[in-house]
């Protein structure tokens, strides 16, 4: 297994973490912040689910109320997973999952 890939892979999976983190103490500058991370890894997977759920207008962040900041939380988790599943594969993604959160899944 390549250790970059691992690594890439990681890095993935904790800006999903920071989307959950955000979903457990939401705050409107974090929750900002961790849509904006996560947008720049994956925005073509982050936009197909967008686009499927109906959200097809792009807004800035700033024009957004808190709970729809907060919706897209999950949103992102999901167009996060897709891109690093594609990119890496499931088993590298749960290798990932299991080295960050110290589970075996």
């Amino acid at each position: 297994m390549d250790e970059q890939n691992l690594k890439e892979a990681k890095d993935i999976i904790e800006k999903y973490l920071q989307l959950e983190k955000q979903k457990a103490t939401p705050t409107r500058d974090g929750m900002i912040k961790a849509l904006s991370d996560a947008q720049q890894v994956a925005s073509t997977e982050i936009t197909a689910v967008e686009h499927s759920q109906g959200d097809i207008y792009p807004m800035f962040w700033t024009d957004f109320p808190d709970h729809d900041l907060y919706r897209k939380l999950t949103q992102y988790q999901q167009g996060l997973l897709e891109h690093c599943v594609k990119k890496y594969g499931e088993e590298l993604v749960k290798k990932a999952i299991e080295e960050i959160t110290g589970n075996n899944r």
